[in-house]
């Protein structure tokens, strides 16, 4: 096939925590076309950045090439910090958001701050943040802030490697907990409390536009051509509802994944001042989402897979879902809270862990599996409920990962929030979203929404059943009640 009756594409790379994925997709239609991945080799919460770039490099090499023309490149992960030297090259393994160690240092930032630096950041200090990661570094391994010439993100860190310059994007930048959101500036008083040299802190830009050419030097690595533009890129969470075609104010988008992410698109800057709801600005022009991460909600449900002898949630599934979904809402009156590591939006609680409630004699796994479900269902729920009494007016909620292939735990989404549930019918979002950034970064479309309105398909609606949500508000508020027993003070 000659170069000029070659299919145009874009390659989208989405970094998660266990895997990287490279997939090339068409310009024409979207259309997914070829797609290679491979495991990351995170643990502890580290990851070790110069061995992520290996891991792309052997996943882009993978896709097939004689019959496409890659016209551009986008990018997305998991939020994380990266610390590189003058080469670029990291100082020490990128600490991912998972790690919590900077607890303390959370504390103190957020002291400093106040209120006031609380709604200039979007969001309250907590130890995922790379404010307080940085700050934890600068107290524990002094060595490896004085080596650092820039903090970044893992996407970050592979945009420097395929165009040799170092930026970041507004969500990422908002997510530092050092930006002024509203603003879309570094703000001088929040990093002042990190005690942190603003020279660290790379240029900003909008996710959707070029970050530069790809490189000569990775060109060849990538085995592509050299000089395609490289789009900024963002967190995975944000360019997975962009690639759910959350590119409007008023949409709201749920991505669902070991932790589901709630996010409300706005056309204009609102802090949550009591901090509940965080701010930031979002991977599409002049507008912002408001919203923020649960704990562990498709994790949990991994967890209880193992725990009743399941290798994963797909086999628990397969197993027990034609039981669990004969159960009437409750599940037999066990109550599950799902958050084993933690709580994060809307209740903030890092302290929370996971429990069971309500086992007699006459449950079985099923009811466990149910209960599980319902609690994930639930914990949505509160977020929707956050939204609301912020002024987001919630009447549809679009679903994209995992969970979205599954109509049980849609319906069950839609009765537990009082919202219709759209499904999106392509699982991989992220990726989805990062092809859409790449098509704007080269010149492909002008704008998110164009690229939008070609890239994603709408899927299958859910609207709430009206007695399965009416029994199902008993069952949240035994659940609710679970929860105010173990926060209250003893």
């Amino acid at each position: 096939m000659t170069a000029a009756a070659a299919e145009p594409v874009v390659l989208a790379i989405d970094v998660g925590s266990s895997r990287v994925r490279a997939t090339l997709i068409s310009l024409r239609d979207g259309t997914s076309l070829a797609s290679a991945a491979r495991p990351t080799g995170a643990a502890g919460g580290e990851l070790d950045a110069a061995g992520l770039w290996a891991d792309v490099v052997a996943a882009v090499r993978e896709l097939p090439r004689g019959d496409v023309e890659v016209r551009g490149a986008g990018v997305a992960s998991l939020l994380s910090l990266v610390l590189v030297d003058d080469d670029g090259e990291p100082v020490r393994d990128a600490l991912l958001w998972s790690d919590t160690r900077a607890r303390a240092e959370a504390v103190r930032i957020g002291e400093r701050v106040g209120a006031g630096g609380r709604i200039a950041a979007g969001r309250r200090v907590t130890a995922e943040l790379p404010a307080a990661k940085l700050a934890w570094i600068g107290h524990h391994e002094p060595a490896a802030l004085r080596r650092a010439r820039w903090a970044l993100s893992l996407k970050d860190f592979l945009v420097l490697h395929l165009t040799g310059r170092a930026l970041t994007d507004l969500t990422h930048a908002s997510y530092s907990g050092l930006f002024d959101v509203s603003a879309r500036r570094w703000e001088p008083s929040l990093i002042a409390a990190a005690e942190l040299d603003a020279a660290l802190l790379p240029p900003v830009t909008g996710a959707w536009r070029a970050a530069g050419p790809l490189t000569a030097g990775a060109a060849s690595e990538l085995r592509l051509a050299p000089g395609i533009p490289i789009a900024a890129g963002g967190p995975d969470g944000t360019v997975g509802a962009l690639g759910a075609g959350a590119v409007r104010a008023g949409t709201t988008v749920d991505v669902a994944g070991t932790t589901d992410v709630l996010l409300h698109v706005l056309s204009a800057p609102a802090p949550d001042p009591t901090g509940t709801a965080v701010l930031n600005a979002h991977a599409a022009p002049d507008l912002w989402t408001l919203g923020g991460p649960t704990g562990s909600t498709g994790g949990a449900v991994e967890w209880a897979a193992r725990l009743l002898g399941h290798g994963s949630a797909a086999a628990a599934h397969a197993a027990l879902d034609e039981q669990a979904e004969a159960l009437p809402p409750g599940a037999g009156g066990v109550v599950f809270r799902p958050s084993l590591d933690g709580s994060r939006f809307p209740g903030w609680r890092p302290e929370e862990r996971g429990a069971i409630d309500g086992l007699c004699a006459d449950h079985g796994p099923a009811h466990l599996f149910r209960a599980v479900q319902e609690g994930v269902a639930f914990t949505v729920a509160e977020g929707v409920d956050a939204l609301r009494r912020r002024g987001a007016h919630v009447e549809e909620i679009v679903v994209v990962g995992g969970a979205a292939a599954r109509p049980a735990t849609l319906q069950l989404r839609a009765d537990a929030c009082g919202a219709d549930v759209l499904a999106c019918s392509d699982r991989e979002a992220t990726t989805r979203g990062a092809a859409i950034l790449a098509a704007v970064a080269c010149g492909a479309d002008p704008h998110p929404a164009s690229a939008a309105a070609r890239f994603v398909a709408p899927g299958r609606r859910y609207r709430p059943d009206e007695r399965a949500a009416e029994r199902l508000a008993g069952a949240r508020a035994r659940w609710r009640a679970l929860l105010a027993a173990d926060a209250a003070p003893s």
